[in-house]
């Protein structure tokens, strides 16, 4: 119990009245805005609460704040206003920065946005460049976080712009790193919802981004992304431009797997200009580095593709060859749990169909060279070359 035997205090008691005793403190000390935004901060509904029916007219649950994080708020609010009275900016930029990473780490982002926010206005105020710079890239992290990306977008092209007005090369450096991010996280989604002509305009943004900060594999992932979206728009030869340089990039950083997804994009480009003999020496190459990396799933595509175009071309035994083995790859693939038996399904067609033409294409030829293997294949159902016994029509 109680000193002096009363009830005991209900749970929160103590806080509420700490509450109250540093609310009164505040504004007997003179700090009126501190006051204004204590009580708001100490009675703003819980950010991080389970959803339940609203309560009190609408609000939700409200927060309930520990004694020492009271202590933290008052102490940086009360010296932000202080020093702001005295004209010191760089304190009350301080302050407010504190107060802002601190609601940042208690999940509370959207006040970690008010505050950094109230950094930005002090920056622009007196004119502090490199504490604009630092409260645009705040903002711009933490709507990331919150994943508001066109609002991020807005602040870290501002940094960058300041940044080069300045002529700051490392802030330039860390605002291009992180618009990298968020122009691929809005191409993909573009790309996601087949709008190939925004996700172009997006992924060209973060090839100029990771040029800027000198990010190799960044700009080597914008060129494949321009170069399969410029397949998608069915504009191969802007494409192949795009892919080459990929290629090139990954050669340089001796990334195998990359240079492999390179050749097999720039087959199919090649594919789509109907130059075959191109698109082939692409698909060979693919087919030797996916077997150096032995990625069986690269390897099924490119004997996949190989077999189509020449199936295409009447090189019959060649396409069986090719979806032959794409057939064995598709069912070790399966059954080795890493992928779904439509592959097999699809593979065995292709398969049965290039053996159906290469078995019509014999056909063909015995009825206009050689009758006597006709008929020993239509009674023994097997085509086979009439050997040295009276072979060759009469």
């Amino acid at each position: 119990g109680t000193p002096g035997g009363g009830a005991e205090a209900p749970p929160g008691a103590y806080a509420e009245a700490d509450r109250r005793r540093l609310c009164e403190e505040i504004l007997a000390d003179g700090y009126v805005q501190s006051f204004v935004d204590f009580f708001y901060l100490t009675h703003r509904p819980d950010p991080n609460a389970e959803p339940t029916p609203m309560l009190d007219g609408g609000a939700g649950r409200e927060i309930e704040v520990p004694p020492e994080e009271m202590l933290y708020v008052r102490d940086n609010l009360t010296q932000a206003e202080n020093a702001r009275r005295q004209g010191d900016t760089s304190t009350v930029y301080g302050a407010y920065s504190n107060l802002a990473q601190h609601f940042q780490k208690v999940k509370d982002p959207k006040t970690g946005v008010y505050f950094y926010e109230k950094c930005l206005e002090i920056s622009r105020l007196t004119g502090d460049k490199r504490g604009e710079m630092a409260a645009n890239n705040d903002l711009g992290l933490i709507y990331q976080g919150m994943n508001d990306v066109n609002s991020a977008i807005k602040f870290h092209e501002r940094h960058l712009e300041l940044a080069t007005d300045g002529e700051v090369p490392s802030e330039e450096n860390v605002a291009a790193k992180e618009l990298i991010k968020v122009y691929k996280k809005v191409a993909g989604t573009k790309e996601g919802a087949n709008d190939h002509e925004e996700a172009v305009r997006y992924y060209q943004k973060c090839l100029e981004a990771a040029r800027l900060a000198q990010e190799k594999r960044s700009e080597g992932m914008a060129c494949y992304r321009l170069g399969r979206a410029y397949i998608m728009m069915e504009e191969p030869l802007r494409a192949i431009s795009f892919l080459e340089d990929y290629e090139a990039i990954c050669k340089e950083l001796r990334d195998l797997e990359g240079e492999g997804q390179a050749c097999a994009a720039i087959a199919s480009a090649y594919q789509m200009l109907t130059n075959d003999e191109k698109a082939v020496e692409y698909l060979d190459k693919c087919l030797s580095i996916a077997s150096e990396t032995e990625n069986l799933m690269a390897q099924g595509e490119a004997n996949c593709a190989l077999g189509v175009i020449h199936n295409k071309r009447g090189q019959y035994d060649k396409a069986v060859d090719c979806f032959e083995r794409n057939f064995e790859i598709a069912r070790s693939t399966v059954s080795g749990g890493h992928g779904d038996t439509s592959l097999v399904d699809i593979s065995r067609v292709y398969l049965g169909m290039a053996k159906g033409n290469a078995i019509l294409n014999q056909y063909l030829h015995v009825i206009n060279h050689d009758i006597k293997a006709l008929l020993v294949w239509k009674t023994r159902g097997t085509l086979h070359a009439a050997d040295g016994s009276g072979g060759g029509s009469k």
